[in-house]
C-alpha cells in the first residue's frame, strides 16, 4: 500500500511549535494548513483529511473548538493536550475523536499517529484486514 499526502489543518495558537510539528508532516508530503483560532467560518473541515487541534488556542481552549465538530470530524481529529493519562482517555472517549496525544508533542511522534489514522482508515474502506503474525 502506497501512502499518499493528506491534507491536514492544523489549529494551534503558537506559530512556533506548530511549525516544528507541520514540518515533521511536511517531510511526509503531507500538505499542512494552519489556523489558530475557534472560529473557523472560512474553511470547509469537510476537504481536509485529519484535523490536528492544540488545547491552546489563541481565542480561547481547544475543547471548545472540538465541541462544534460533527462526529464525523471529531473522528478524524488529534487533540494535543497537556492533561493526565486519565484526562486524555476522558477526552478521547467522550469526544469520540481519533486520538489524544499528550504534550509536549515529538513531532516524529505526531507524524506515526498521522500515518497510523491513514492506514486504519483505508484499511476500513477497503475492508482489509490486518495481517497478524
Amino acid at each position: 500500500m502506497n501512502i499518499t499526502p493528506m491534507k491536514i489543518l492544523m489549529v494551534h495558537g503558537d506559530k512556533l511549535k506548530r511549525g516544528q510539528l507541520a514540518i515533521m508532516l511536511a517531510r511526509f508530503e503531507h500538505g499542512v494548513v494552519f489556523a489558530s483560532e475557534i472560529s473557523l467560518p472560512e474553511i470547509n473541515l469537510d476537504e481536509y483529511d485529519l484535523i490536528i487541534v492544540d488545547e491552546h488556542l489563541s481565542d480561547g481552549p481547544g475543547i471548545d473548538l472540538l465541541k462544534q465538530f460533527s462526529a464525523i470530524t471529531k473522528s478524524k481529529t488529534i487533540f494535543l493536550s497537556s492533561g493526565g493519562e486519565r484526562e486524555r482517555a476522558f477526552y478521547q472517549n467522550s469526544l469520540g475523536i481519533y486520538e489524544c496525544m499528550g504534550k509536549p508533542v515529538k513531532p516524529m511522534d505526531l507524524a506515526v499517529i498521522a500515518c497510523d489514522f491513514y492506514v486504519s482508515s483505508h484499511l476500513n474502506e477497503w475492508r482489509l484486514e490486518p495481517l497478524s503474525c
